[in-house]
């Protein structure tokens, strides 16, 4: 794609805003595979549709270096497009892998047999036991039976997430990850919240596992796929450690001012092994906190982003704007040594329903800042400031 064609896609674009029309305003429209796992602060799946639709083209490397829990690249795969993903949280980066590596079904069945059969010979510790009185809106504990908690202690124990996992085992925790609390029959908890754990209600009733697990994977493999599907590939870590193929284009969104993706999605952390130091200290290194003290460690994102994209290609941002808070300007700043902004289209989203969560943050507006990359010899190079992060 060239600039004149991609400056006629972001004008048409501009005026239809497609996401915003149609069935693609349902709160439901998208591959199953979306749903395969609740996490709050994802990107809605229409707005990832669009971008990789107009943006890029069938046989492209479609890189989001911020990928949350897979959905832009995922939509890559869906359309013919090799989809890449990174992100530094556990839980993000598995339900990611999970999405876009696409695993056999009979292949997932066999590893949730494996691991039931190392569940069955492991001995759950007093300080397995212990973790489970951590927690945010209450502790872990006082949201499972106890014989129920047994089993998930058990799960926390061995899927070992931190150790490169397989497609197969990323598969199964996403799903473990998904039914672990809610308010539907499926759910492992008592009633609380599919997005975020609200303090549960109502009684300890014993629910297996296993059997839980099992019943949505046989949902999962009736999932269809269209015939031009790629599969992608999913990394853990920071962007700045991201070393993967060249991509045709970005396609990222950076997290909203003001949102903590650690805080409502704790429960699925806590199961991923994280503990309550992880989120006094590991949280730390995430964007969303950096950049509540210290708008510059986006010298060293965009520098990476440079590096990570191929001659004269293009990237865009999807950003959250507030009154409070003027993102696009202070990224400006920070992008102008390595990409050049083409254009900026803004989407009020100011009446935007809530669907259940009361803190959606001071987001008024959706902003999609595009931008191409600057024809340079020697990129600049930045050194990684150390910020005093909140």
């Amino acid at each position: 794609m060239n600039s004149e064609q991609f400056i006629k896609k972001i004008e048409s674009f501009k005026k239809e805003l497609p996401y915003t029309r149609g069935e693609y305003v349902k709160k439901t429209w998208g591959h199953d595979l979306h749903s395969l796992c609740s996490y709050q602060g994802k990107l809605k799946p229409a707005v990832a549709h669009w971008l990789v639709k107009m943006f890029s083209e069938e046989g492209d490397v479609v890189l989001d270096p911020l990928g949350g829990v897979g959905t832009i690249a995922l939509e890559a795969c869906l359309q013919g497009r090799k989809g890449i993903s990174n992100d530094i949280s556990i839980l993000a980066s598995t339900v990611a892998k999970a999405k876009i590596s696409f695993p056999k079904i009979d292949d997932v069945m066999k590893e949730l047999a494996r691991l039931e059969e190392k569940n069955r010979n492991s001995i759950l510790t007093e300080e397995d036991y212990l973790s489970a009185e951590f927690g945010l809106n209450a502790s872990v504990k006082d949201y499972f039976h106890e014989d129920t908690l047994r089993e998930i202690l058990l799960f926390r124990k061995n899927l070992c997430l931190e150790n490169n996992p397989s497609a197969e085992r990323c598969y199964v925790a996403a799903n473990l990850l998904h039914i672990l609390h809610g308010n539907r029959p499926y759910a492992l908890s008592r009633t609380s919240h599919a997005l975020t754990p609200f303090a549960p209600k109502g009684e300890y009733i014993y629910k297996n596992v296993v059997g839980k697990i099992t019943e949505r994977l046989y949902k999962c493999a009736k999932f269809e796929f269209p015939e031009n599907y790629v599969k992608g590939e999913s990394y853990w870590g920071s962007y700045e450690n991201l070393n993967c193929e060249k991509a045709n284009i970005i396609i990222t969104s950076p997290p909203f001012v003001g949102m903590r993706f650690d805080r409502p999605n704790w429960m699925r952390l806590w199961l991923c092994g994280w503990n309550k130091e992880d989120f006094l200290e590991t949280s730390k290194a995430s964007l969303d906190r950096m950049q509540m003290s210290n708008w510059d460690v986006y010298y060293t994102f965009f520098q990476k982003c440079y590096s990570l994209l191929k001659e004269d290609a293009f990237m865009i941002l999807h950003l959250g704007g507030s009154k409070k808070y003027d993102m696009v300007s202070e990224l400006a700043v920070r992008t102008k040594d390595y990409f050049k902004i083409v254009d900026i289209v803004y989407e009020d989203v100011s009446n935007t329903e809530k669907h259940g969560v009361k803190d959606k943050g001071t987001t008024d507006k959706h902003i999609f800042v595009f931008m191409k990359k600057i024809r340079r010899e020697h990129p600049k190079v930045c050194v990684n400031l150390q910020t005093d992060v909140r």
